[in-house]
């Protein structure tokens, strides 16, 4: 492994060197704006020997700051865009590490049939950057990837990106102020080292895929794959097929197999809320009319006429898509014990499933609608799901997965079910650690460091760990609303610390123990108010994404603890007497106070 020193080691050649610190030469072409053509040196280590002495620079000069952040989905690459909006030129390098061949996260590695999301299209975008030619009310994996590659191509996110780049390892070098980041080639398995002031992880909840925990799993002979791995040279026609999972991705795939195959086993374990789609006043009242002509329907082709509209009339898309975000900010009622709003919602969901699955199977109502209330677990939309269920060539399977043979499923029950394929729709290791390891200044991981449990600051940052931010982590709004807004005010928190470390010679921030504690006694409080008295096993109470957004916008600087550069004294930013317009003897500069009428200045 390379690894890297106090002096400079130049990797601008060679399959695992990186030629621009923003970019990668020979993959896109384009040379890093903010860059160099190697991994520059390492801070050195403070010598404290000498008397104090005031720097000579103009007050709140900024420093130049290093970052690395893990993935090329939504979060990196509004990071890129954010830092480049928000940010001083020429103060700056980031870094955007990529596993895979292509930007995209996680729609990019998944790519099963019917794959999309529960969100309306209008809203899955980045909140400053709508489309108004969506072909779908709720769009298609596909088309979502699309978004996000068009979006790099418009704002150059390329040059940051390193694709074919593993996260291995990130290790906090205290006396240095920096992230020693160990990365892997997924391509040559070589290994090597970078390094940053700030690290962040930006790979989000749904990245490690698993398979289930079933005796035999990997015995089978037949066909066999993963949701978030899809095998698309197999052959689904005439086949008899097993799908073990009743999650989003289940109730994505089982509708489109069960025009394909001969026979499909739905394997059922647990029960799960199929509600009505988010958002479905809007969708009735707009593109309907008010008209519901295909209750069974819930999916909306748009028009030519509406992209029209939404074009042609940005006031009508704007307000389009402020109603839908204010609709499902409103259905926060929901998860509140005892609402009015919760029961009204699982009346009207259980009349909706009722309706869907239509008279007779008693069984599949029974294990398919849930004892707990909605909102104790995310709720999921799912056209056609409950239909599929109960079409002649599927057949629901409740007793439990004893073990797997080469040749098919034995269950709880004693049957054996032959397949010629079995997909595992069981989802991702869900998990809020890293899928890395991350190791602070006392060698102690993250990992060891939490134990069984999480221990992060407002979803964002972890006692013990400088340096580093999590982009929506636990406590943010992962299953509550739209994530892409969660997503974007986090960045501008996380750049809003990095403005700070810049402007006052801050080599670390980090937010004591203490604030994690009073952090979880409120979401314990606030987790008293949603708590059910039933069967649910929710644990995680997350926000109405508007409180969390409302809470995220401005940091409380007050919260978090601070290492200086510069003998450790706070003050060293005052620099030699001067400000920035001192240099240039800019008029306006000199003389921002002097106002004809009473309104905010502020001294660059």
């Amino acid at each position: 492994m390379n690894t890297i020193t106090s002096t400079t080691v130049d990797k601008s050649s060679g399959t695992n060197g990186i030629n621009g610190v923003n970019g990668i030469h020979g993959a896109n072409g384009s040379k890093a704006v903010n860059g160099t053509s190697h991994v520059p040196e390492l801070p050195s280590i403070e010598q404290r020997s000498s008397p104090y002495e005031f720097l000579d620079q103009y007050h709140s000069q900024k420093s130049k700051i290093r970052v690395a952040s893990v993935g090329a989905g939504a979060s990196g690459l509004c990071l890129a865009y954010k830092m480049e909006k928000m940010m001083t030129p020429g103060t700056w390098d980031l870094t955007l590490y990529e596993k895979n061949d292509q930007l995209g996260g996680t729609w990019y590695e998944n790519t099963y049939p019917g794959i999309g999301c529960d969100i309306p299209s209008h809203l899955y975008t980045f909140t400053f950057d709508p489309k108004t030619d969506w072909s779908h009310f709720y769009a298609y994996g596909p088309e979502i990837l699309k978004y996000f590659e068009n979006f790099a191509d418009r704002y150059n996110s390329h040059r940051y990106i390193k694709l074919y780049t593993k996260v291995l390892e990130g290790r906090w070098d205290n006396d240095r102020g920096v992230w020693i980041i160990t990365l892997e080639d997924t391509r040559t398995k070589e290994t090597w080292q970078d390094w940053a002031h700030v690290f962040i992880n930006g790979t989000g909840i749904l990245n490690t895929w698993k398979w289930p925990d079933i005796d035999g799993i990997q015995d089978f002979k037949g066909s066999l794959m993963h949701s978030a791995n899809w095998d698309h040279n197999v052959d689904f026609a005439d086949k008899t097929v097993g799908i073990i999972g009743v999650g989003s991705s289940s109730i994505q795939i089982v509708p489109r197999l069960q025009k394909t195959v001969k026979k499909l086993e739905v394997y059922i374990r647990s029960s799960t809320w199929i509600s009505p789609p988010f958002a479905a006043g809007v969708l009735k009242d707009d593109m309907r009319h008010g008209e519901d002509k295909k209750p069974s329907q819930r999916q909306y082709t748009f028009q030519e006429e509406d992209k029209e509209h939404f074009k042609k009339d940005p006031a009508y898309h704007l307000e389009f898509r402020k109603r839908m975000e204010a609709e499902i900010n409103g259905f926060f009622g929901l998860y509140m014990q005892g609402s009015e709003m919760s029961e009204a919602t699982r009346k009207a969901i259980k009349d909706e499933m009722y309706r869907r699955i239509g008279e007779g199977h008693e069984e599949l109502k029974r294990h398919m609608i849930p004892s707990w209330a909605p909102g104790c677990r995310r709720v999921t939309p799912g056209d056609g799901y409950l239909e599929a269920l109960v079409q002649n060539n599927v057949e629901p399977v409740f007793s439990g997965i004893e073990k797997v043979l080469p040749d098919g499923i034995v269950t709880a029950d004693g049957n054996v079910h032959k397949l010629d394929i079995l997909v595992c729709a069981t989802g991702f290791a869900v998990a809020f650690k890293p899928g890395f390891r991350v190791i602070n200044g006392d060698g102690r991981s993250i990992d060891e460091d939490w134990g069984s449990s999480v221990n992060m600051y407002l979803g964002l940052a972890a006692p013990r760990f400088p340096n580093y931010f999590t982009v929506v982590g636990p406590g943010a709004t992962w299953s509550n609303g739209t994530l892409l807004p969660s997503i974007e005010t986090t960045i501008e928190y996380i750049i809003q610390m990095m403005d700070k470390m810049q402007s006052e010679g801050i080599k670390s921030v980090e937010t004591p123990s203490i604030n994690t504690q009073y952090f979880k006694k409120s979401v314990e409080a606030g987790l008293k108010m949603v708590k059910r008295q039933d069967e649910s096993t929710y644990g995680q109470v997350q926000p109405q994404t508007i409180h969390f957004l409302k809470t995220i916008k401005t940091p409380r600087y007050e919260d978090y603890k601070y290492q200086y550069k510069y003998y450790d004294n706070p003050f060293a930013f005052l620099g030699n007497g001067e400000v920035k317009a001192s240099k240039t003897r800019d008029v306006g500069g000199l003389s921002t106070y002097v106002r004809e009428s009473d309104h905010e200045w502020s001294i660059e």
